[in-house]
């Protein structure tokens, strides 16, 4: 549980942690590797001394000449590296040389007084696993004293860099059936002690050792287990160790229960919220019906030009915001109004589509690029895409956002807001129950597995239940008010019709002068290509071109293998996102304690270069 408690935590302060990335910090490098496992063997002689044997495994993320590794000699009487060796994935285990040549397979020691560093150098790549195990003998790591020996020692220092994942620590005695051996170990409070009196050995787990966080471990035992030990102190120390680890195991049981206390009081209130959230729901609900229209009969085809903008339509139909397509439908029937002409030109060795305003122009975005760019009222594609590579306000974005704020002002007057609101609240319903949900599961998953199982099933079927009713409900809830359901009616038709239209003979719908209509329609809804094609099928090419003198290259015109309006289309589309890039960079079996017992540096830390 104390393990299931931390990662509670870590999930509840995960909304913190990314507020906290908001603020302005230095930037650090992270380290591109992780441990796991960390294994740790201590087997203790009689003289007092120790033989270590201590493993990891990294798992790399990026390139490395090699890893080193710290360990500290102070409160000891010195120590030596006796081998290093590496497994490279399921390689073989190759022992490295002492040398100062840097090559793999090699090592190089540093030793002073208070610390043996050892540098070992075997070149890993991106996703490699690499193995290491380092062997030290380390003198005089345990105090006789009058009445008890002593093991006082950080096996893991606070020098690692990144977080040691499955860590195991054994201490092996010098003898069995040891009665009088006590352990106790400092660190994170979801590790796990466990003490084998007949073996004579300590076993300490933990899932996971925050980075520069050490764990001490701390042992009794008769002297008689090291008896030719000449670390000795002529005084009794037992009882004084045995009150201190008593008070800080104390301390560490009491933080155990406040964070215990913690979890059943956060599930009991989020079960209330969850109750008031369902509560408060369905009295709104009851006190906001939906507004109930008459729905026209379906229209499977509708064969006549919407009686409001391309973009509004496309808008209006698909019930988002309206998209680029959309503003090439606008475009093209400013084209068609002479509000605009469109042509090709020359733009040094290059061939780019000229827009030159010929006309009053409403939509927002030409008015704009008519204003900022080029000169005389007019201004090319090529222009549009420079400037936008130098847009680091983002203005082409912008203009492109207000102009979707406008067509969106226009569609209000078609939709029924409230009934808007209310589709949105039954989603907002629906979201609300589901992370209260899932976070009274995760709760539930701390204090044990049968509130697990009991929360995670009723809040399964709860779930289905408030998503159920949520969709079901918002299906029968009109967006649209009686005029709006009459023209997107007529549009959907409208579109089905032109998706359609190689089952239909065009020139049997309407003639020429009727389809130049449609046509920017067409290229809203992203359809002008087949639809054109259609045209020259069914009239002639011959009588397409003589009808659209003015018209023919914006639907049918070859400009780099595509129409003027796909240019335009394309174009477009490239700049504004081009705008916004710019714009965004115990002595028994038992858990470990708090604090520290004050022992000796032992293993410091280490990493990879």
């Amino acid at each position: 549980m104390r393990r299931k408690i931390g990662i509670l935590w870590g999930l509840l302060s995960l909304l913190a942690v990314v507020v906290g990335l908001g603020v302005s910090t230095p930037v650090t490098a992270a380290a591109s590797y992780k441990i796991r496992p960390f294994r740790m063997h201590v087997t203790v002689l009689k003289n007092g001394d120790a033989n270590v044997t201590e493993t990891m495994t990294y798992h790399f993320d990026d390139n490395y000449h090699g890893v080193f590794n710290v360990q500290d000699l102070r409160g000891i009487q010195g120590g030596r590296l006796t081998s290093v060796q590496s497994q490279l994935e399921d390689g073989p285990l190759v022992a490295a040389k002492s040398s100062n040549s840097e090559q793999t397979n090699t090592y190089q020691l540093t030793q002073t007084k208070r610390r043996l560093k050892v540098k070992l150098y075997r070149t890993v790549r991106r996703n490699n696993r690499l193995k290491v195990t380092y062997k030290f003998h380390l003198r005089g790591v345990i105090t006789n004293y009058r009445d008890t020996a002593q093991l006082n020692w950080r096996l893991v220092g606070g020098g690692w860099d990144v977080p040691l994942g499955g860590v195991k620590l054994t201490v092996q005695l010098p003898a069995t059936h040891v009665k009088q051996l006590q352990a106790w170990t400092h660190g994170p409070l979801d590790g796990h002690t466990q003490v084998d009196r007949a073996a004579g050995k300590v076993t300490m787990t933990v899932a996971s050792n925050p980075a520069n966080s050490f764990i001490e471990s701390h042992l009794l035992f008769p002297t008689s287990v090291t008896a030719t030990n000449t670390n000795r102190v002529n005084r009794n120390h037992k009882v004084a160790a045995q009150k201190q680890e008593a008070q800080q195991a104390a301390d560490a049981n009491q933080h155990r229960r406040s964070q215990k206390r913690l979890v059943y009081g956060g599930y009991v209130g989020l079960i209330v919220a969850l109750v008031a959230t369902l509560a408060g729901s369905w009295w709104w609900l009851r006190r906001h019906p939906a507004n109930v229209y008459p729905h026209p009969i379906p229209v499977d085809h509708f064969f006549d030009v919407p009686r409001v903008s391309p973009a509004l339509a496309e808008s209006l139909v698909d019930f988002h915001f309206p998209n680029t397509d959309a503003l090439t439908g606008d475009i093209m029937l400013a084209a068609g109004r002479h509000q605009v002409k469109i042509e090709t030109v020359k733009d040094g060795r290059h061939e780019t589509v000229r827009l030159t305003k010929t006309g009053d122009v409403d939509n927002y975005f030409l008015q704009k690029c008519f204003v900022r760019l080029g000169a005389n009222d007019s201004f090319t594609l090529r222009e549009l895409k420079a400037f936008a590579k130098k847009d680091k306000k983002g203005k082409v974005g912008k203009w492109f956002y207000h102009w979707q704020e406008g067509i969106n002002e226009q569609a209000d007057h078609y939709q029924d807001m409230a009934n808007v609101v209310l589709r949105q609240r039954l989603v907002w319903l629906a979201t609300a129950v589901s992370v209260l949900t899932a976070v009274l599961i995760v709760f539930a998953w701390v204090m044990g597995l049968a509130e697990f199982e009991m929360t995670a099933g009723i809040g399964v079927m709860l779930l289905v239940a408030v998503w159920g009713y949520a969709f079901n409900r918002r299906g029968r809830i009109d967006r649209n008010n009686a005029e709006g359901l009459v023209l997107v009616n007529e549009i959907g038709g409208f579109r089905r019709m032109l998706k359609d239209i190689g089952h239909f003979n065009t020139a049997q719908i309407g003639d020429l002068i009727l389809w130049e209509e449609i046509l920017p329609y067409a290229a809203a809804f992203g359809l002008a290509k087949q639809v054109a094609r259609k045209l020259e099928i069914d009239f002639g090419r011959a009588e397409v071109q003589a009808s659209f003198i003015d018209f023919y290259p914006l639907y049918f015109g070859n400009f780099s293998g595509s129409s003027l309006g796909d240019a335009i289309g394309s174009g477009i589309a490239s700049s504004i996102q081009t705008s916004s890039e710019m714009s965004s960079t115990s002595g028994g079996s038992g858990g470990f304690s708090g604090g520290s017992s004050g022992g000796f540096g032992g293993g410091s830390g280490g990493g990879a270069f």
